[in-house]
């Protein structure tokens, strides 16, 4: 079993199976399979008494984890991204994203997403996209302070961005 340690200090339980097994599992799947040809580890996500199954691609990384709130979860691995809600036990977002996942962070009721070459705005009141933010470079880091998103790049450019109601 692994312990992957979310954003907000919440520890998410993920048993790592093999493919016979994850297929077999009655669960609602996290992500879509859209890429099952490519997935080469899978697991089953404990969460209280709620169960679901995971799938990716990268060996080397383990998928992150965010509580957006009380039992419902922003995950992000490889090009994949979903929101989960383990009370439902059903998916309420996924995203196939066009970049490769970096990193997440929740900011003014907002999920703002990572990928290589952009940063997208996920609002968390209505699960959906409000706003994507091309990168001149590839991704590097984020600084959030004082209401202010910046968002740097491998050349040592960064956006700065202030992300409010839209």
């Amino acid at each position: 079993m692994i312990l992957i340690q979310t954003y907000l200090k919440k520890e998410m339980n993920i048993e790592i199976i093999d493919y016979d097994t994850y297929k077999r599992l009655n669960y609602d799947s996290v992500f879509k399979d859209y890429h099952n040809d490519s997935y080469r580890i899978y697991g089953k996500i404990v969460e209280g008494d709620s169960y679901a199954k995971i799938a990716w691609s990268s060996d080397l990384l383990r998928p992150q984890f965010i509580e957006v709130f009380p039992k419902i979860f922003a995950i992000g691995i490889d090009q994949d991204f979903a929101i989960y809600d383990f009370n439902l036990k059903r998916r309420i977002m996924y995203l196939d994203l066009g970049f490769l996942f970096c990193e997440m962070a929740i900011f003014e009721k907002k999920i703002l997403i990572a990928t290589e070459l952009e940063v997208i705005v996920i609002d968390t009141q209505q699960y959906k996209v409000i706003d994507t933010i091309p990168l001149q470079d590839i991704y590097d880091k984020m600084k959030i302070n004082c209401g202010e998103v910046k968002i740097y790049c491998m050349d040592h450019s960064f956006e700065k961005c202030h992300i409010g109601n839209k």
